[in-house]
């Protein structure tokens, strides 16, 4: 029972199930993921890499599998840096710098608010997009957090053209939680656009979350609440 309590915390933090909208989250499963999950073929991983108390197991065969691995192993190092345990300032900087550079916040924003975007100012997109970047930062750094001496496994890929689908799953020795990532390749650079935990995409459930809280309050409303979770 502790377990599943912990874990049940861990979910929320990530779906936002006590953030915004209390128990009655939505759980319905992005369509396109099972498309991706359908099409995905394992691949053989190579010897788990060591990161201080945690590490890595994968692939990384795709400039998007290497691209996204590099970033995981970065954010593990910091979580398990001894010298950044006590300073969390430095850490927190740390951590939304390399997340930064993989995780597209301004599309994700975006794709979360595809149905008003165009009608709310640039003043407001940048105050949203500003406050949506450090909620999914504290979802994804929870996740991490909660997982220290355990595992990261890379389980397979699915790349086409300029798009890619990558399955990780977190694994301790008491409970194993699948993230998932897509991606899209601009440029020379592989960015995460969404990700899906246990199953659920991430913008899909925040935009079924924001657009409810639009629709009963107002936009206004929103960004009020957006506000006091991630003060």
């Amino acid at each position: 029972m502790k377990t599943n309590r912990k874990l049940n915390g861990i979910l929320a933090v990530a779906l936002l199930a006590l953030v915004l909208m209390g128990p009655s989250m939505a759980t319905s499963k992005d369509a396109a993921a099972s498309k991706d999950d359908a099409a995905t073929r394992p691949t053989a991983p190579p010897e788990p890499l060591k990161v201080a108390a945690v590490s890595t197991t994968g692939f990384g065969f795709s400039d998007a599998a290497r691209g996204l691995k590099l970033t995981v192993d970065q954010v593990l190092e910091i979580v398990t840096d001894e010298n950044l345990k006590n300073d969390e300032q430095s850490r927190t900087l740390a951590l939304r710098k390399v997340i930064g550079q993989r995780f597209d916040f301004s599309k994700m924003a975006m794709n979360t608010l595809v149905n008003v975007w165009d009608r709310r100012s640039r003043k407001e997109q940048q105050q949203f997009t500003r406050l949506f970047r450090r909620l999914l930062e504290k979802s994804y750094m929870n996740i991490i957090e909660s997982f220290q001496g355990g595992k990261v496994h890379f389980l397979s890929e699915r790349v086409k053209g300029d798009y890619a689908f990558i399955k990780t799953n977190f694994v301790s020795a008491d409970r194993t939680l699948a993230v998932h990532y897509k991606l899209k390749r601009e440029g020379q650079n592989w960015r995460v656009y969404d990700f899906l935990v246990q199953g659920v995409s991430m913008v899909r459930n925040y935009r079924f979350q924001f657009t409810k809280v639009i629709r009963q309050e107002s936009f206004q409303g929103l960004l009020q609440r957006l506000k006091e979770q991630t003060a």
